[in-house]
């Protein structure tokens, strides 16, 4: 991955972290508890937005995780900390989740600065600088030695300009690996067995981390909910489970409000020997399903790109579409060579996401002739070829049973072919 020199900007923060490091280290005075708490507790995530323009911080995915998401995700995953243990994070940003987890030993007495260690890298030299500085003040904050002035975070804590999606020493000792990694998309240098064309980098920074680590290491990880629920992703699942034991799976909603996508937690600990991964978390295992009654796909037409070439027929779009209604009629008519579909038939659209009403918004077309469906909408024809079975499914799409299901299944801001197939009736 690329450094980027709009990063230099964050440079300011750090050299106000090191001067307030300097004033504590001198003599520490009324207040100065609350104004150290203050700098590991939330700022950096404040000042990253302030310093960083956002076309920078999407293009590298530059957001970090926020003080009360970080203490949120440890404290959920109970992470087995031992005397001796080496946490490390290959993406650490200015060090809000090896903080967190330094909180969460202190928090529940585990022995810190006498045995274990925080590792960290990243390949930005102003966020390292951020995260030693402040990890350096979160040890003020908890030791016991009044000799401030000659305190020194070493060895317990070391944070380096590195690139996490190679291995490296700290892969090596590590015990718990601790990450976020960004989630902006990677254009592919290789072939992959996973991926094709652009990648979620997360994904592949997960892949890497589970490459480099050795057997019995436990890892938690932050990841937008696109590489739980993704169609796309399900090699990439299915090569996490081969290798790991899936030990919590946590939906968390949106990442903040600054960044409008949706994340899960989950803690992993890599296996001794690989095993074919057999069942998904979460999945389902009802006889009864949407797909044992209906052909599921996407509609064919892709207006902005197909011809109009063929014959003109009735055209269902997804704009303007009524739902939990039959439509006799065709709004719009459209030439396409695609093979027409016959009704009658239920269309979903795909664009849903937390919070809607409905997430599965359902129409059933009963038009007099075969008509042509946009891309944005699923299709769903009735094995039996009947209109009772598509006025069952519409029932079944409106209940709150399925919106819950949904909720657990997606939280990508569209239906997938996959999800809705298996939507329990």
């Amino acid at each position: 991955m690329k450094k980027s020199s709009g990063i230099d900007k964050y440079k300011n923060f750090v050299d106000q972290l090191q001067a307030n490091l300097n004033s504590f280290r001198a003599g520490l005075s009324d207040g100065w508890y609350e104004k150290a708490l203050g700098l590991i507790d939330g700022v950096a995530s404040e000042e990253v937005r302030k310093s960083i323009d956002l076309h920078t911080r999407r293009k590298y995915g530059v957001f970090f995780t926020n003080s009360l998401l970080a203490n949120q995700v440890i404290r959920n995953l109970e992470p087995k900390f031992k005397q001796g243990c080496s946490i490390y994070d290959p993406a650490c940003g200015a060090g809000n989740l090896l903080l967190a987890s330094h909180g969460y030993m202190c928090d529940t007495k585990s022995l810190f600065f006498d045995t274990c260690e925080l590792r960290g890298t990243d390949i930005h030299q102003p966020f390292v600088d951020a995260a030693r500085l402040r990890l350096s003040i979160a040890g003020m904050l908890s030791s016991r030695n009044a000799d401030y002035a000659n305190y020194d975070i070493e060895p317990h804590v070391k944070i380096e300009v590195a690139d996490g999606m190679s291995k490296n020493d700290f892969y090596e000792s590590a015990s718990h690996i601790i990450v976020n990694p960004p989630f902006n998309l990677m254009n592919l240098t290789e072939e992959s067995e996973l991926y094709a064309g652009k990648v979620c980098a997360a994904a592949i920074f997960i892949e890497q981390i589970i490459r480099n680590i050795r057997p019995g290491v436990e890892v938690m990880a932050i990841l937008p909910d696109v590489l739980r629920s993704g169609t796309r992703y399900e090699k990439w699942r299915h090569m996490v489970g081969r290798n790991c034991e899936i030990e919590k799976v946590t939906l968390l909603g949106q990442f903040d409000q600054h960044a409008d996508v949706d994340v899960f937690a989950f803690k992993l600990t890599k296996k001794i020997i690989p095993v074919v991964f057999v069942n998904q978390p979460n999945e389902i295992t009802s006889a009864s399903v949407v797909g044992d009654l209906f052909d599921v796909s996407v509609g064919k037409v892709v207006d902005f790109r197909d011809k109009d070439e063929g014959r003109r027929r009735g055209y269902i779009v997804s704009r303007g579409l009524p739902g939990w209604s039959i439509l006799s009629k065709a709004s719009r008519t459209r030439q396409h060579t695609g093979q027409p579909i016959a009704p009658p038939f239920v269309v979903v659209k795909r664009t849903s996401r937390m919070g809607d009403r409905f997430r599965a918004v359902a129409t059933i077309i009963k038009t007099d002739s075969p008509v042509h469906v946009d891309n944005h909408l699923i299709v769903l024809i009735p094995k039996s070829g009947g209109i009772g079975d598509c006025q069952r499914l519409l029932r079944a799409l409106k209940r709150e049973e399925t919106n819950n299901w949904l909720n657990e299944q997606i939280r990508c801001r569209h239906l997938t072919v996959k999800v809705v197939a298996k939507i329990p009736l």
